[in-house]
């Protein structure tokens, strides 16, 4: 570009000043860049993609597509440096969000919700995994989910999706959160693990490869959440209304890479697998197994939000905060970018294409 510049310099300098000539000059200048802008423009763009910062509320397997097209470099393809930034909780996430400081998040549908209600400017626009992949495990000594009375319960963070289902099996069982079981925060899947298996609490919610780990270390499951049949949106991709609206191509481009993303994880399984281990630091070999058969085979293949999972978490929350009786799903969910991609053929054409690829390699 610089020797291009150089060149219509020399064009311009190289007559004589005289009569008018200075607007001639100017024109042939401003013609020269304009050109070069239409030329050069599209490479630089190419070789400098858009650094986009996305917030992680916890790194677990739910957060793998997020991951997956980051390692797969499908953001990047579409013009997009996406940096993973692992958040403290969903609260955090939602002010790093609300603040400008995050583009996109990871975050359940309950912490999108509670946002909204709060009057925030809180949408999602993609459901990753749209059913409650947790169990409620507890400590040897406890038999029935009344055995709770009394006892510790830990979660991640309040707000969060352990948080609301653990508060709703309790309810549902006859049992006061708060009141009857105390709940404490205390950290992520292997924090919470260790805290039940060393006696610190006695029950918590963990997500389904925590969860068989549990097991073998002689705890129990007293519910199994994603087998009673519950609609629910756990993990999903929030933003903020006016982002989608003033950026909706790098809407489109985000959503897209993580669609690819979540193609790769599901027909490669070796790359789903090096996903995993690469940032759960999962080095058991039998646990990283278990990890991908619970969470990558149910991931949908165009990430919806689960309007009757929101729907089941706004009349579940009616009692407690009256307001979420006025909120429609498709306040807290918005659809419309994954439909406008759906029906532009670019979902047929990644199926397409990986078909064509696994021809080619018979």
């Amino acid at each position: 570009m610089n020797e291009a510049f150089a060149f219509v310099l020399r064009v311009s300098f190289s007559r004589k000043w005289n009569g008018g000539f200075l607007t001639q000059q100017i024109q042939t200048l401003a013609a020269g860049f304009f050109l070069l802008l239409l030329v050069q423009a599209p490479s630089a763009w190419a070789q400098s993609p858009l650094t986009v910062y996305a917030g992680l509320v916890s790194i677990t397997p739910t957060n793998a597509p997020v991951l997956a097209a980051v390692d797969g470099g499908y953001f990047k393809k579409y013009g997009i440096d996406v940096k993973p930034l692992v958040m403290s909780g969903s609260s955090t996430a939602i002010a790093a969000m609300l603040s400008g400081e995050m583009s996109f998040i990871t975050i359940a549908g309950s912490g999108i919700i509670n946002a909204h209600l709060a009057g925030r400017d809180a949408v999602l626009i993609a459901g990753t995994v749209n059913y409650a992949p947790y169990e409620l495990v507890v400590a040897k000594e406890i038999k029935r989910i009344e055995d709770l009375k009394g006892k510790k319960l830990g979660i991640a963070r309040f707000g969060g999706s352990a948080d609301f289902l653990a508060r709703w099996g309790l309810e549902k069982h006859g049992l006061k959160p708060g009141k009857d079981v105390i709940i404490l925060q205390t950290g992520g899947n292997r924090e919470r693990l260790a805290a039940v298996a060393q006696g610190a609490i006695q029950a918590t919610l963990l997500e389904q490869s925590f969860a068989y780990r549990a097991r073998k270390e002689g705890l129990q499951t007293l519910i199994d959440y994603s087998t009673i049949g519950l609609d629910y949106q756990h993990s999903g991709i929030g933003t903020t209304k006016s982002f989608v609206e003033k950026n909706g191509d790098l809407t489109t481009r985000f959503l897209e890479a993580l669609i690819e993303g979540i193609h790769r994880m599901k027909r490669d399984r070796p790359f789903a697998l090096k996903v995993i281990e690469r940032h759960l630091r999962i080095n058991d070999a039998e646990t990283l197994q278990i990890a991908y058969d619970y969470n990558i085979p149910p991931l949908p293949a165009v990430p919806y939000v689960n309007l009757k999972g929101i729907k089941f978490l706004l009349d579940a929350m009616v009692e407690s905060n009256p307001k979420a009786a006025r909120l429609r799903p498709e306040d807290i969910g918005d659809n419309d970018p994954l439909r406008e991609i759906e029906a532009s053929g670019f979902v047929r054409q990644i199926q397409s294409a990986a078909a064509s690829d696994r021809k080619g390699k018979k």
